[in-house]
């Protein structure tokens, strides 16, 4: 496997792939993104959107491409330090609320979603690294990819200096739970949303500047 980092000089046009991660990311996004946006259809159509915008959480820019022997993407991660997560997600609850703008109910709407984040994701410490989305093509899941792209990071994030790394992960997803637990992450908190049906826990693994390389 080879892994492109899109921020550095020489990598390939995030937009290469924009495409081909779209749906992939958008799956990595739920279950939150389709409660948050409303619907299926209106949710992947923003995160494209967002996959654009450098000031975006999701943005395409600062991601790691998996790519197998055949030079095909077969997994993506979406990462940023602690202290980007803030103003990255100020600026996509900005546009969402330019998106509903002045429907009927929507200040019910921005209520209920800044609760449920609130409820859902506790805040990230600046000085950690927070890994936000990690995607595997679907037809390559179960082969042990996402494990071998978040170690990556991890070692990747060591050598830049960081001790820490945040996620935060569908409490039902008991598989994705287990292979962050074998990479030594530990569960910090789980949370549950009194107004959506929506349960997250937040891990963290600490100590990664003298992990063994």
């Amino acid at each position: 496997m080879r892994f492109l980092h899109l921020w550095e000089d020489g990598a390939p046009n995030s937009s290469e792939f924009a495409e081909r991660l779209r749906s992939w990311i958008h799956d990595a996004s739920n279950p939150f993104a389709d409660w948050y946006f409303g619907d299926r259809e209106a949710a992947g159509e923003i995160i494209g959107e967002w996959m654009e915008r450098p000031s975006s959480e999701l943005y395409l820019g600062r991601a790691i491409v998996m790519m197998d022997d055949q030079e095909e993407p077969v997994g993506v991660l979406l990462g940023m330090s602690g202290a980007e997560v803030a103003a990255c997600r100020m600026t996509d609850f900005t546009a969402f609320c330019e998106e509903i703008g002045s429907e009927t109910e929507a200040d019910e709407v921005v209520d209920q979603v800044v609760t449920a984040s609130r409820e859902l994701f506790p805040p990230i410490e600046e000085d950690a690294f927070y890994i936000s989305r990690i995607a595997i093509d679907p037809e390559k899941r179960g082969r042990g990819l996402g494990r071998q792209l978040v170690q990556h990071t991890i070692d990747l994030k060591r050598r830049q200096g960081f001790e820490r790394v945040r996620l935060d992960v569908s409490a039902d997803n008991a598989d994705a739970i287990r292979a962050y637990e074998s990479l030594g992450f530990k569960v910090m908190s789980q949370s549950q949303s009194t107004i959506a049906p929506l349960e997250y826990c937040a891990m963290l693994l600490e100590g990664i500047d003298r992990a063994d390389t």
